[in-house]
Formats: C-alpha cells, structure tokens, sequence
C-alpha cells in the first residue's frame, strides 16, 4: 500500500522524472522548479508541514498562478480567513435565489484534477494522463440557463466511490496522502469496472473538512469530495491497493461524505 505519511516519504517524490502537469519526461536544458500541491496559499502557515511538493516544468507551474490564489481564497474561507484588501481579492461571487451564493470565477473541479493528477504521481511514480474522469466536490455545480442557474445532479458514481472506499479503509486497504499538518488527507483503492474490462481508481478528498464550504439544505445537501478515473492502459499501477470484498457490513451512514462515518 503506497502512502505518504511522513517526512522521508514527501523528500523521496520531490525529483519525480517527469513533470506532473504535462506528464513529458524532464530532458537536459528544461527550465524546472517545484510546485506546491495544493498551493502553499491553500494552508496556513503553522499548517505548511509535510508538504507535498513536486517538480514540474515552469511554464507549466507557472500557467495556474492566477487558478492557485482563487482556490486558496476559496479555502482560506473555511478558516474564516480573506484577504487583507479588497484590492487582493481575487474570487467573484454571485447570488442566486434558487441555489445562494456561488463562485462564479473559478473551475474548482479543474483545479482538484490537478491536485489528483499530482497525487497519482506521488504515490505510483508515473504520470496521469489521457484517462476518464469523474468527481464530485464539496461545491455543487450549476448551468447558467436563460431561466437561471441549473444544478447538475450528484453523480451515482460518486456513491460508489465512497462506498469502496469506506469498505478498504475498514480493512486497512487503501493507499494515503496524509499531508500539511493532518489538514490534507487523500485515500484512494482500485476497484475492477462491472465489465471486468477496466481497473477505476475510487478517490476521496479531504481539506479542512471542506464538506463545510459547500451547501447544507434538504436540496442541495453536503458532500464531500470523491471520484474516480481509469488509465489508458485499463490497469491498476503495479503496487496499488486493489478492492477487497467482505462479508461483513461496514457502515456508512454519509452515502456522500468519503471521510464522514
């Protein structure tokens, strides 16, 4: 089971070979530096321990300068943190009757299959690219109509990914990302698809219990954030930890919250 649990482990994935944004091999004269994933902005300051920290091309780091700060704004917020200025606020919100208030200057699934793309190479030491997605964050979605915002459903998969996830963390079976002072925690097994064809990478997502950011009425009810993704090759990595079944019933009373009971 591959896990990033201590300080020797984040040392070990700093100098990966390959850049984790664009998942190309790093060749003699590529300008490289380091990025922090999340981004460093994302945790306070006494929080900035076991960090997660990896190589990548500048140009590509670089390119989410302006993504970074909005999502570091974003979570700040659950610190009950913002800017100092306003002139530093960098989120744009909007309010709408039918659903409150939302973000509307900021992909926060873009961001979080960065971050997953960044975990996949820590964990297996191979670049994630080319694969099939599906995730759920803390933040419903909505379609601007002409009649106003339209939710978009909670994804049935996102269902079954916290339910595998639950049922291997029960049996000490899932590989962990346990990062930034406990305040980051990514879990993640494979699971085999119905058609025995595919392996699907079942992963859940916790920062500072972030469930907490999003909404909380009867329609539209918390969650917490989960996915899954296959690899062009349709296999799981050689060392990660594969779905077990038992007969033994494991609870879950949050169908929608991966780390939640």
């Amino acid at each position: 089971m591959p896990a990033l649990r201590v300080h020797r482990d984040f040392q070990d994935v700093r100098n990966l070979a390959f850049c984790y944004i664009c998942g190309e091999y790093f060749v003699e004269g590529d300008e490289v530096n380091r990025d922090h994933v999340p981004p460093r902005c994302t945790f306070s300051a006494s929080d900035r321990r076991l960090v997660l920290k990896l190589k990548t091309h500048v140009d590509c780091n670089s390119s989410f300068k302006v993504e970074d700060k909005k999502v570091g704004q974003l979570i700040a917020l659950r610190r009950y943190e913002r800017p100092k200025t306003a002139r530093d606020f960098a989120l744009r919100f909007g309010y709408y009757s039918n659903i409150g208030v939302a973000v509307e200057n900021l992909n926060v699934d873009a961001a979080v299959w960065r971050w997953v793309r960044a975990f996949h190479a820590a964990l297996y030491g191979q670049p994630l690219l080319g694969s099939q997605w599906s995730l759920q964050t803390p933040f419903p979605r909505a379609d601007k109509t002409a009649d106003g915002p339209k939710l978009q459903p909670i994804l049935e998969q996102h269902v079954l990914a916290i339910d595998v996830i639950k049922t291997n963390r029960a049996l000490d079976n899932v590989d962990v990302i346990a990062a930034y002072n406990g305040k980051l925690t990514y879990e993640c097994v494979w699971c085999q698809a119905d058609d025995g064809k595919r392996w699907l990478c079942c992963f859940g997502l916790d920062i500072y219990d972030w469930k907490d950011l999003g909404s909380h009425t009867a329609d539209i009810p918390a969650r917490g954030c989960a996915g899954m993704y296959v690899l062009p090759s349709k296999a799981a990595p050689t060392v990660a930890s594969l779905d077990r079944q038992t007969p033994i019933i494991i609870p879950n009373l949050d169908r929608l919250d991966p780390f939640a009971p």
